[in-house]
């Protein structure tokens, strides 16, 4: 059963959306949707504290309240898919991209309904919700392993250690090893990524110097407004008193998506063969000095390019790129910095007389093998 909450003042709105709801649940034979009612601002704030699978939120409320505010809370107190239905659809800019505006001319009660069920089914609020997934092995993760050791945790803080962060770390590593996303026994389809895992959006409480990490996209401040992504090691990036281990950052340059993929096509002799050095190059099959970056909603994509690199003192950086944006998934970094280093790494030893340097050997071991006896 889904559990919805509806926050409107306009009675009219209230008893449309009841009917709609009961309509719903006759055409599935049960009760398969309930919808809660908070008919003030006062009483949708207060309700927001409950357990619910999606909120329906008006932006106009009594005494001149806006529905902003209540969103607002929504997004400190709890993680809940949010849809705006409303006459008037000002909703603030910063949260746009957060909740779904629909205005009550242009779209129906049941439409609404079926958007939040579509946003459930999905899975995102059984992964990340309240009670999601997450909460519930986070809570195991609690008592098994890391309450368990508070002893300790309390003797390392005794040492002026700072136990949170070793706490916020252990934590993290527990939550990966526990977290059944690698199991070898499930269907091929599960274990292969989208590419919208590719990236992670940094959140607006991380500064700008902490921004500044391997696998970092970057772009340039110049009029190219070309992109690039930070290579350097992440020791080098360790920050002590606001500057980097390291006095050089080091980046490769991202080549266009577009403009290599054209390039490649155009040099092919039939269709199958341009199909065959898309596939390759996209695979990282076709060359050892590019490494496909793919478009999505986040990032345009492209290729970086290992014979493209520079480095900048961290004032020069502050200076000719832009503060990132979002930065590579750190199990993507990792295979980035192996082909980067194969890359610079892959001549062999020079050549030497290996015949003539054998015939020396040999005489060298004779010579000993005959001092040898003579002792």
């Amino acid at each position: 059963m889904y559990n919805f909450l509806l926050i409107d003042d306009y009675k009219g709105e209230i008893d449309s959306f009841k009917d709609t709801i009961e309509v719903l649940n006759k055409k599935k034979g049960e009760i398969f949707y309930n919808l809660a009612i908070a008919d003030s601002f006062a009483s949708g704030m207060e309700k927001i504290n409950e357990t619910f699978d999606g909120i329906i939120v008006d932006i106009q409320l009594d005494n001149n309240k806006s529905g902003n505010e209540i969103i607002d809370e929504i997004m400190k107190k709890t993680r809940v898919p949010v849809v705006v239905y409303t006459a008037t659809p000002d909703v603030r800019d910063d949260l746009e991209s957060i909740v779904k505006v629909c205005k009550k001319s242009e779209i129906s009660q049941e439409e609404i309904i079926n958007y939040l069920c579509d946003i459930l089914d999905t899975g995102l609020f059984n992964v990340l919700g309240r009670m999601g997934i997450i909460e519930q092995k986070m809570t195991e993760i609690f008592w098994e392993n890391l309450y368990p050791l508070r002893e300790l945790w309390m003797e390392y803080k005794s040492k002026d250690i700072n136990t949170e962060k070793v706490l916020l770390r252990y934590a993290l590593a527990n939550i990966q090893e526990h977290f059944d996303i690698t199991d070898n026994g499930t269907e091929m389809s599960d274990n292969i990524y989208l590419t919208e895992e590719m990236y992670i959006k940094y959140i607006n409480t991380v500064d700008s110097v902490n921004r500044v990490q391997t696998g970092a996209i970057v772009k340039g401040k110049d009029e190219n407004e070309k992109y690039f992504i930070i290579l350097s090691p992440p020791c080098d990036l360790v920050l002590h008193k606001g500057k980097f281990k390291s006095d050089r950052i080091l980046l490769c340059e991202i080549d266009s998506y577009d403009d290599l993929n054209k390039n490649l096509i155009s040099k092919a002799t039939n269709s199958k063969d341009k199909q065959k050095r898309i596939e390759e190059i996209i695979q990282n099959n076709r060359t050892r000095y590019y490494h496909w970056l793919p478009r999505n909603i986040l990032f345009e994509g492209g290729f970086i390019n290992f014979r493209k690199v520079s480095s900048y003192s961290q004032e020069d950086f502050n200076e000719k790129f832009m503060e990132p944006k979002f930065k590579v998934q750190e199990a993507f970094v990792k295979n980035i910095l192996n082909r980067f280093s194969s890359f610079y790494g892959r001549q062999g030893q020079p050549d030497f007389d290996f015949t003539n340097e054998l015939k020396t050997n040999k005489d060298i071991f004779r010579k000993l093998k005959s001092e040898e006896v003579s002792l």
